[in-house]
């Protein structure tokens, strides 16, 4: 039987065999056939099924290859099929479970594939049927949007088998969660450093939560923006340089407009104008460099092969965590003790 999209795929049916969801191949093609005989047994067939692939066996039923129909439309019609058959095969075992089946036909964007068994012989055909496909030939919406549908479930189904396990999901969070864990560290150990400052000055400590929210949050819609154009595996580094250029411009007003916006509202709680200096330069240049990393680092990811979508988050927020909090106070110093000299000896 064919694997229905409008059903959901239960766990035990992902641990089954592929042979139990398998169907017969309508086609019987052999070597020594012609492409003349196989046009003339493909206009006798009437199967309603749109075929991408004609899988070609011997006579013991062994599985030697495939054609497609370009093959036998552009060819000479005497040509046998041995002649132009792809040995390059692509096929799965009826013995295996069926999610490495999914994981096979998602992997190589396959809505088919010949099923055999361990002696190579041809026992039929793993088939997705989209859930919409009614839709889509209605709507004569392009084929491509019709896999896109079908991997997306089949995702979604495997996905959905790794978050049943308690120790599986685990496994999958606690990593991320020590990125977490050890960028809060980091930070308290920076802060540490910096407490001389956070003594003289308090009212710093009441604005971090503030500073590293507006660093996350930007940094974050950068990361975003960046991945809707990691969809081609080249990158084009011309369009990445202009991805860097506006980010930065858009960002600096992001920033200009949030230290504007915390001054005003700092003035309305406090008349001391030192510790709002070293405040507002360090939002903008936090959310500055947050920004520009967001963006940079998951091209950087995909530049090495490596599924940006999965790991950036949350690398980022720890990177820009501690980015962040390292800014905010080493430029509060900074400000407010040159300002204090200044004032000292004037």
């Amino acid at each position: 039987m064919r694997i229905d999209t409008s059903k959901r795929i239960s766990h035990r049916d992902l641990e089954s065999a592929i042979g139990t969801f398998t169907d017969p191949y309508p086609y019987m093609l052999h070597l020594d056939q012609t492409i003349e005989e196989v046009l003339l047994l493909l206009q006798s067939k009437k199967t309603g099924r749109r075929a991408e692939y004609f899988y070609i066996t011997d006579h013991s039923n062994i599985l030697k290859g495939f054609v497609t129909l370009s093959d036998l439309i552009y060819n000479p019609p005497h040509l046998l099929l041995s002649e132009i058959v792809d040995k390059n095969v692509l096929k799965v075992y009826e013995d295996d479970p069926l999610e490495s089946g999914l994981q096979f036909l998602s992997h190589h964007q396959l809505l088919v594939a010949p099923v055999v068994n361990r002696s190579h012989r041809l026992v039929g055909i793993l088939e997705m049927i989209p859930n919409n496909n009614h839709y889509f030939r209605q709507k004569k919406i392009h084929h491509k949007y019709l896999k896109e549908d079908v991997f997306q479930f089949i995702g979604f189904s495997l996905e959905h088998r790794k978050w049943n396990s308690p120790w599986m999901e685990y496994r999958l969070r606690m990593p991320w969660l020590l990125c977490n864990l050890v960028g809060g560290l980091v930070c308290a150990l920076i802060s540490n450093f910096f407490k001389l400052t956070l003594e003289q000055y308090v009212i710093l400590a009441f604005f971090i939560p503030l500073v590293l929210t507006l660093s996350e949050s930007i940094s974050v819609q950068s990361m975003t923006l960046s991945l809707r154009f990691l969809h081609l595996r080249k990158i084009h580094w011309e369009q990445v340089a202009k991805r860097f250029y506006v980010e930065a411009k858009s960002s600096l007003l992001l920033g200009l407009t949030s230290a504007l916006l915390i001054g005003i509202f700092y003035f309305l709680w406090n008349s001391d104008y030192r510790p709002v200096m070293g405040i507002s330069v360090s939002v903008v240049a936090s959310m500055l460099a947050s920004a520009l990393f967001g963006a940079l680092f998951p091209i950087l990811l995909h530049s090495v092969r490596l599924d940006p979508k999965v790991a950036a988050g949350p690398i980022i927020l720890m990177c820009v965590d501690i980015l962040t909090i390292a800014a905010y106070l080493g430029l509060n110093t900074l400000i407010l003790m040159n300002f204090k000299y200044i004032v000292d000896n004037v």
